[in-house]
């Protein structure tokens, strides 16, 4: 079993490293002319989803780590960032990639990108596994917070100061 999640590990990380390394040097392959707004939203995802990734790296600390397997010596983080999302990292990186794609108005990072998002689906799935075994208060967590995206539920908690955490 461990021998086996250590392939899946590397294999997780090895084709995300290869998308990363895609996304800076893929020719775009069609030329789009978009307008200044479409700029603008594309810089503003690009702000927004560095925000949410540098918030949930600064949170994980310790219980950081590149591969999806669970840290031993690491604990389960659910507030600040992760109150709304359960995988904010991967939400900013899409964010960002993403809205540096519309940006640069750049087609071919734009599909690199939701090819990231599809990896990043089926790494979180293969990650969540292993969180429900780690830590038994995680199955609760999974169905009060979203994946990618915040429950609408936990924002208008938070904006009508009914704090259910504490």
């Amino acid at each position: 079993m461990m021998c086996s999640r250590k392939k899946k590990d590397l294999i997780y990380v090895g084709i995300q490293v290869l998308l990363f390394i895609s996304y800076l040097f893929v020719p775009a392959p069609v030329n789009v002319a978009v307008n200044q707004i479409t700029r603008i939203v594309g810089l503003a995802l690009l702000i927004v989803g560095t925000g949410i990734f540098l918030a949930g790296l600064f949170q994980l600390r310790k219980s950081l780590t590149p591969f999806p397997s669970v840290r031993s010596d690491g604990h389960l983080v659910t507030n600040g960032i992760y109150r709304f999302i359960r995988h904010p990292l991967y939400t900013g990186i899409i964010a960002g990639l993403f809205g540096y794609g519309l940006y640069s108005i750049h087609t071919g990072r734009l599909t690199i990108v939701v090819l990231l998002a599809v990896l990043f689906y089926f790494k979180s799935i293969y990650e969540e596994r292993m969180l429900l075994t780690a830590y038994p208060d995680y199955k609760q967590y999974r169905l009060q917070t979203g994946r990618f995206l915040p429950k609408w539920k936990n924002v208008i908690d938070v904006l009508f100061l009914r704090d259910k955490y504490h």
